[in-house]
């Protein structure tokens, strides 16, 4: 179901959601400059077989979410998944978020403890700029040469026209994915189509690569965190490399780490069921924590 919050500057967020609000909340918090649908749809359906209620939802500046009247740091976005789920009536969600997500989750649970059930960190780290070609501020690697060659096709030759830019978009996918696993261009292409149909002119996405920049590393505060944090990490990570989930199991109290051989930035659609799982027996664990 479809659905709109409104936040306290009055911006309107879209959000869908799966499966029964009497099952316990878990909420998708996706990656920066990309909206709530690049989550697979397979994977918010399993999850909600599983017995979840499932939130997916556009960050402002991407999708159908409003544009925001200027920049901010990532203590909006932040905000912005608090309003998501006080805006949906739920008192607190477990929460699982991808790369720029994971970041926003961190500060979600810092700043607003009462909310967040669990987490789930894919692919993320506690310090990242908004330029890629620069190197984390607290000494972890940067990216690796594959994202570095496509930052620099991107700034040698930009695309021109919708074919290029098409081709572009998916061969970003394809770096993100990364080389050992198999690549299904078709579903890319079908997912670039669908998320460039729910855009709009100007494309202010990359306001949330701003927000890193405006936002000091959040090594410093995590060793406050008591959440229950799993990380997952793939070693073949162009974007992060594994250094980056080693660091947050280390500053995270009790964090466990999973790290998945093959894996490059984002998971393909095609390991829902895989992801689905490691979710799963993490929420349950949790549970029976508290």
């Amino acid at each position: 179901m479809e659905t709109s919050i409104t936040t306290r500057d009055g911006l309107r967020l879209w959000a869908e959601t799966f499966g029964s609000r009497r099952d316990p909340a878990v909420l998708l918090v996706m990656g920066g400059t990309a909206p709530g649908i690049v989550w697979p749809d397979e994977l918010c359906r399993r999850l909600a077989a599983q017995g979840f209620f499932v939130v997916r939802y556009d960050h402002r500046d991407t999708g159908r979410s409003d544009k925001s009247p200027e920049e901010y740091d990532l203590s909006v976005p932040a905000s912005d998944a608090a309003e998501v789920i006080t805006g949906l009536g739920l008192d607190a969600a477990h929460v699982v978020g991808q790369s720029f997500g994971g970041m926003v989750a961190q500060l979600l649970a810092l700043e607003r403890r009462e909310l967040v059930r669990s987490l789930v960190l894919l692919s993320s780290s506690p310090d990242a700029n908004g330029d890629v070609r620069r190197p984390p501020r607290t000494g972890l690697p940067g990216p690796r040469r594959p994202m570095l060659e496509r930052v620099a096709r991107l700034t040698e030759s930009p695309p021109r026209g919708p074919e290029e830019s098409l081709a572009a978009a998916v061969d970003g996918w394809r770096v993100l994915v990364g080389p050992a696993v198999p690549f299904d261009h078709a579903y890319w292409a079908d997912l670039v189509r669908r998320v460039g149909a729910r855009g709009s002119d100007p494309d202010t996405s990359g306001r949330h690569l701003t927000a890193l920049d405006r936002t000091p590393p959040l090594t410093g505060r995590l060793p406050a965190l008591d959440v229950p944090t799993l990380v997952v990490h793939g070693e073949q990570d162009p974007v992060f490399p594994p250094e980056h989930g080693e660091e947050l199991r280390r500053v995270i109290p009790r964090a466990r780490l999973w790290r998945m051989a093959g894996m490059g930035h984002i998971f393909p659609p095609h390991w829902s069921s895989t992801m689905c799982a490691l979710i799963v027996d993490h929420l349950r664990r949790s549970r029976s924590d508290r």
